[in-house]
């Protein structure tokens, strides 16, 4: 496959990048790439009793998929 554009991230930023280049008056082809898991496979496994800190994962489940952190946020609070 051809594409014009390819967003490397879903997160914020690239979420807004390619929704942004979909508005414009040239018809591309956007393709976003995103190494996370999606929103409802995304579990960290600290648990607070056995697991209390960072094991590290390859792809963390918190900081990658679409949304990046930001997916579990309500907006009261920003994870950056």
């Amino acid at each position: 496959m051809k594409y014009d554009v390819v967003v490397i991230g879903a997160g914020p930023g690239g979420i807004f990048t390619a929704y942004e280049l979909t508005q414009s008056q040239q018809k591309l082809k956007i393709a976003v790439i995103e190494l996370g898991r999606p929103l409802d496979k995304r579990k960290c496994p600290i648990d607070g009793k056995t697991i209390k800190s960072c094991v590290k994962c390859p792809v963390c489940s918190i900081m990658s998929g679409f949304g990046g952190a930001g997916a579990f946020s309500d907006g009261k609070y920003n994870i950056t």
